[in-house]
């Protein structure tokens, strides 16, 4: 009688064969699904998030603290905007504009002041200085369409002598050649001084400032 050999047995030589995939290859790793298939009846995956784990005082928390942080960068961006285009603390530097401001002491240079108006005569305004391509701080003399006359020490505007009652009694106002100087001011041209004339470098050297290098009035 022939036995019946089971073919499933391989000589103690010879392996069983390991399973591959398309082409020979060895049989790709089991998806996702394949996992969870592998997971007991009523059990499911965790998929903890940060979120579930918290407890609602935390959520409250988390929440003032990111509110805190948007409104220091809103306070922030405010200084930023306000100093930059609405009101900027300004340091007088020099002597040029005693006895009005003195060298040192702090004001407020109103950058809107000129938004709704135009620059008149006798403001202290803030400049960028044409002669040292910084700032400076003088006092507007002349306005366009007005013409100066300076001789003798004195500032004559539109024919007429100039009283500036902001000035030391006695100040003399000289050209830097010392002779007579005539100047007329066109469209958006101003002519400034400073009021320590002696020690004041101004329009007398660098001549009429556009209305585009006024950036606006001093306050106290």
């Amino acid at each position: 009688m022939l036995e019946h050999v089971d073919q499933s047995i391989y000589p103690p030589t010879q392996t069983q064969p390991t399973a591959v995939g398309e082409g020979g290859a060895i049989s790709p790793l089991r998806m996702e699904d394949q996992r969870e298939s592998c997971l007991g009846e009523g059990q499911q995956p965790v998929r903890a998030t940060l979120a579930g784990r918290m407890s609602p005082r935390s959520k409250r928390l988390l929440k003032q603290l990111l509110s805190l942080f948007l409104f220091g960068l809103l306070c922030i961006a405010s200084y930023f905007v306000f100093s930059r285009f609405v009101f900027t603390p300004v340091i007088i530097q020099g002597r040029s504009m005693m006895p009005t401001l003195r060298d040192g002491e702090y004001y407020i240079l109103n950058r809107l002041a000129y938004f709704f108006k135009s620059p008149a005569r006798g403001d202290v305004v803030v400049i960028r200085d044409p002669g040292h391509n910084d700032f400076a701080v003088k006092r507007i003399i002349a306005k366009p369409g007005d013409w100066l006359n300076l001789r003798d020490g004195k500032v004559y505007l539109n024919g007429r002598r100039l009283v500036e009652s902001y000035l030391p009694k006695g100040t003399f106002t000289a050209t830097p050649d010392s002779g007579e100087k005539w100047i007329e001011l066109g469209k958006d041209h101003y002519f400034v001084m400073g009021d320590n004339r002696p020690w004041s470098e101004d329009s007398r050297y660098y001549g009429r400032i556009n209305r585009g290098n006024i950036l606006g009035a001093i306050r106290k």
